[in-house]
Formats: C-alpha cells, sequence, structure tokens
C-alpha cells in the first residue's frame, strides 16, 4: 500500500511544442521534510505551480493523501497548506484578526483551529498586536500558520525564509522540524539557501533542465564513503585492511584514508582496536550539499 502524502508520477509540461517537464518523478511520505532545489530556468518554479494547481501538466499525474489533482482537485488541495515567498497580511489588522479572516474562507476552521496553529508557530504573545509592528520573522510565523489553520498533511514552502535574518531562519528550521516530527506534517520546501536545506530535511529532490537528476537521502547524497582514521601506527592499519579486508588505503598527514562501505566499518574498527592501535579519531568524510549541487548542476548555473 502506498502511504505517500505528495506522490508525482510521471509528469510532463509542454509549452509551444518546447519540454519543460520531463517525466518527473518524487513522492514524500507522512512527516518527512523534502527539499526540492534547481537552478534558475531548471523547471523547479513551473513543477511547484502544477502541484498547486496553478498549471495543469501535459501529462502525468499528481496524487495528494491519494487524491488526484486532475480528477478530484477540491479533495486533494483541501489538505494542502503554501506558503510562496511572502505571507500577504493586512498591516493595519491583528495577526489574530488576519487568521480570523482567512479562516472564514475555509470551509471548517474553528477559533480552536486558529488558537492551535498560534501555538504551534510560537506566536501567542503578540498575535494580537497589529501586522505593522511585526518583524519579517514574526510576518512569516503568521503566514506559516495560515497555511496550517486547515490542519494540512502537505506544507508546500517556496522560499519561505526570504528576508530573514540567521536568528529568523533558525527560528524557522526549527518550528518546520517539529511539526514534522511532532504532528507527522509532511513538508515541500524549495529554498536558495542549500545550507539550511542540508539542516532542514530529509531527503533533496534535485531538478535541471526539467529533469529529476538525483532523489536521494541527505545522508545518502553527501557521504562520500571516504573514511579517514586517526591512530598510533598507519603504516601498519594499512596493511591490515589490505590483508584482511582487502581495501586499498593512503596515509596523508599521519592520517589513514580509505574509501570503505560504511556496514563494514564497525567490523574494520573493532579488528583495529582488538589487534591493539589506538584509535584517536575516526571520520565518515562528507561532502555539503551545496558541493554536490554545484558539480550535478554546473556552477555557472546556480
Amino acid at each position: 500500500m502506498d502511504t505517500s502524502v505528495l506522490k508525482v508520477s510521471n509528469i510532463t509540461k509542454q509549452i509551444k511544442k518546447k519540454q519543460i517537464i520531463k517525466e518527473v518523478n518524487f513522492d514524500i511520505k507522512q512527516g518527512e521534510i523534502l527539499g526540492f532545489l534547481g537552478p534558475n530556468g531548471s523547471g523547479k518554479t513551473t513543477t511547484l505551480r502544477m502541484l498547486v494547481g496553478l498549471s495543469k501538466p501535459t501529462s502525468g499525474d499528481i496524487k495528494i493523501c491519494g487524491y488526484s489533482i486532475k480528477k478530484e482537485y477540491v479533495k486533494a488541495m483541501s489538505n494542502v497548506g503554501c506558503i510562496i515567498e511572502g505571507p500577504d497580511l493586512y498591516d493595519y489588522m491583528s495577526g489574530y484578526k488576519n487568521l480570523e479572516m482567512l479562516g472564514s474562507m475555509s470551509k471548517g476552521v474553528t477559533k480552536k483551529d486558529i488558537d492551535d496553529a498560534v501555538e504551534l508557530v510560537g506566536m501567542g504573545n503578540r498575535i494580537h498586536d497589529k501586522v505593522e509592528v511585526y518583524s519579517m520573522g514574526m510576518k512569516q510565523r503568521i503566514g506559516l500558520a495560515q497555511a496550517l489553520i486547515h490542519k494540512p498533511k502537505l506544507l508546500i514552502l517556496d522560499e519561505p525564509t526570504n528576508g530573514l535574518d540567521p536568528q529568523g531562519i533558525h527560528e524557522f528550521r526549527e518550528i518546520v522540524k517539529n511539526l514534522a516530527r511532532d504532528k507527522d506534517i509532511s513538508v515541500l520546501i524549495s529554498s536558495h539557501l542549500i545550507s539550511e536545506v542540508q539542516l532542514m530535511c530529509d531527503r533533496v529532490s534535485i531538478i535541471n533542465n526539467g529533469s529529476i537528476i538525483r532523489n536521494a537521502s541527505i545522508d545518502d547524497l553527501l557521504s562520500t564513503g571516504e573514511v579517514i582514521w586517526t591512530l598510533d601506527d598507519p603504516k601498519k592499519a594499512q596493511e591490515i585492511l589490505k590483508n584482511k579486508f582487502n581495501i586499498a588505503s593512503s596515509i596523508e598527514a599521519q592520517n589513514l584514508n580509505a574509501l570503505v562501505d560504511v556496514e563494514m566499518l564497525a567490523e574494520i574498527n573493532k579488528t583495529l582496536f582488538n589487534l591493539g592501535f589506538e584509535i584517536k579519531y575516526v571520520e565518515n568524510k562528507k561532502r555539503t550539499l551545496e558541493d554536490l549541487f554545484l558539480a550535478l548542476t554546473g556552477k555557472n548555473k546556480i
């Protein structure tokens, strides 16, 4: 049984005989945060527009909580909350009045739903102040509350941290992570702040030239397979790796380096320890998501 909250299946988009999106596939499980990355002109915005029904795929299908956007649009979108860049708020009204007004447009939203959303985003102490005195970070929290008042299963956040200072970005990140962990809300985040995607997301889908070129967990994407040991006798340890595990290695600055299957690492460390090596430090070397992104999409296209 498919448990995906969002499932994108072979969607394409053709405009004037030019294929903009080419058989894109990805999904998001319950309580999962997916980062959606791509350089300018990659098809990222076009894909997001199709996800929220602002544009129709030429072929393929998008399902939200099992409902097809093509066939059951209202049911599908009733499970979605969105922030596209910045929230639209009335400055002369309080944050709470803004939420009440939006809630009155959504079927079934109660005062408790609004109060719960305010609590989730941590705005209880300032919710009755006018929006005109809010910082950018506070406005983003209200925007997130707007997206949450009808209790969506899926949040779609497009550049949600635009204009925020480092503290605001950190606070927003923690709120989103808590929503996924504690409320089982699935989240799709599109952002140019690649370091934030690395800190926030469970998985990443990277799109370039209209196609998904990588779709994997953060850990799998960033692992290089390179392990570095700092120990007392790297030359002798190198011989052990070669003779017992058939692993080639090198010694750099008195450190032992080797490409190792992570599943073998515990056994190797145990062997070295039992043979009397003094292991001071073991590092599983990783690259950054930004390095990977640039390598996959081209440095001149970010």
